[in-house]
C-alpha cells in the first residue's frame, strides 16, 4: 500500500509540474521525488504522469486517484495540524514563508532574537514571491503582504512600510522629471509583476517598460536607470545613487501580515516566533513607516 510520502509526492508533483519545483514544496530534492513517483507507480501498476514539453502532466488514470489522493491528505494535514497546535514546547521545526526583502529587515532580526530566548527551535526560512499554501502545510507561518484569504487562516497587521517613488540621480540628469506625478509622458516606468503590490495613483502617460516579482529587483531596477519606480523607503533612502522625486506628494503605505492557520497560533513555538517579530517590528516602525511625513493609508495591496 502506498505510505502518505509517495502520496504527498505525488500530488505536489501534479500541482507544480516539474520535479525540481515539486522538490523545493516538500523541501527535497529531485531525485527524491523522481524515485517516490516511481516507487508509487510500481506500487499501483500505473503510468502517473506524462512528459509534456518539459513539464510532468497527469495521465488519464492518474486524474481518477488525484480527488482521493487529495481527501487523503485533507486528513492526513488536518491530524498533523491538530497535533502541532496541541504542541506548547517552544521547540521543533518552524517553517516561515516571506519575501527576501521583509526576511532581511523583519524575520531574520527576529529569528535571532528568538534563538537567545528559545535555542530548541530550528527555523526553515523559505522565501520568494510565490505565496505558499499554509493549509497544505508548505510553510507553518507566512510574513506577507497580503491578508488571510481563507477561512481557515488567521491574521494581522504587524507593520506598515512608507513607499514613495524614487528615479537615478543618472536618469534625472538625462532626463528631468516632472515636478508632479500627473504627468509622465515619455517617461519609463518600472513595476511589480501583475497582482502585486501596486502604486494607488495614477500615473497617466507613464510607459512601463520592465516589471519584477520582488522589491529588490524594483529597487535594482530603478538605480541601474532603467526606470522609476515605486520603491520601499527603508531600501531606497540609504541608496546615494536614487533621488526620491515629489517630495509634496503624500507618501503611501504597504501592510504586512502575519499569517497562519487558525489550528497551529496557539503552538509554542509559533507564538514565540509571533512575540519575537511583534517586538522587531515595534523596534524598526519609525524607519519603516517614516513616521512624522505627510502620509496616506493604502490599505491592503494586492
Amino acid at each position: 500500500m502506498a505510505d502518505w510520502e509517495e502520496i504527498r509526492t505525488f500530488l505536489a508533483v501534479a500541482r507544480a509540474g516539474t520535479l525540481a519545483a515539486a522538490g523545493r514544496v516538500l523541501g527535497v530534492d529531485y531525485t527524491t521525488v523522481g524515485r517516490r513517483v516511481r516507487a508509487l507507480e510500481k506500487e499501483l501498476g500505473l503510468t502517473l504522469f506524462e512528459r509534456v514539453r518539459d513539464r510532468y502532466v497527469l495521465t488519464e488514470p492518474a486524474e481518477g486517484l488525484r480527488e482521493a489522493a487529495e481527501r487523503m491528505e485533507d486528513g492526513a494535514l488536518s491530524l498533523e495540524r491538530r497535533a502541532l497546535g496541541a504542541d506548547r514546547t517552544v521547540s521543533g521545526v518552524l517553517r516561515i514563508a516571506t519575501t527576501d526583502a521583509l526576511a532581511r529587515i523583519l524575520v531574520l532580526p527576529a529569528l535571532r532574537a528568538l534563538r537567545d530566548r528559545h535555542p530548541d527551535i530550528r527555523a526553515h526560512l523559505l522565501t520568494g514571491p510565490a505565496r505558499l499554501n499554509i493549509t497544505r502545510r508548505e510553510a507553518d507561518v507566512a510574513v506577507r503582504y497580503v491578508p488571510p484569504d481563507s477561512g481557515e487562516l488567521v491574521g494581522r497587521r504587524i507593520a506598515r512600510i512608507a513607499t514613495a517613488f524614487y528615479a537615478s540621480r543618472d536618469y534625472v540628469n538625462r532626463r528631468p522629471v516632472p515636478a508632479q506625478s500627473s504627468s509622465l509622458r515619455g517617461h519609463d516606468v518600472v513595476a511589480p509583476e501583475e497582482g502585486m503590490r501596486t502604486w494607488s495613483r495614477p500615473l497617466p502617460d507613464a510607459r512601463y517598460v520592465l516589471r519584477a516579482n520582488n522589491m529588490s529587483g524594483l529597487v535594482l531596477a530603478v538605480t541601474l536607470g532603467i526606470g522609476l519606480g515605486a520603491l520601499h523607503c527603508w531600501m531606497a533612502d540609504p541608496l546615494p545613487e536614487l533621488v526620491r522625486l515629489w517630495p509634496e506628494e503624500p507618501i503611501e503605505h504597504d501592510d504586512v501580515y502575519l499569517v497562519l492557520h487558525q489550528d497551529v497560533r496557539r503552538t509554542g513555538r509559533v507564538r514565540a516566533f509571533a512575540e519575537a517579530l511583534d517586538a522587531r517590528a515595534a523596534e524598526i516602525a519609525p524607519q519603516l513607516e517614516l513616521r512624522g511625513v505627510s502620509e496616506r493609508s493604502r490599505g491592503s495591496p494586492g
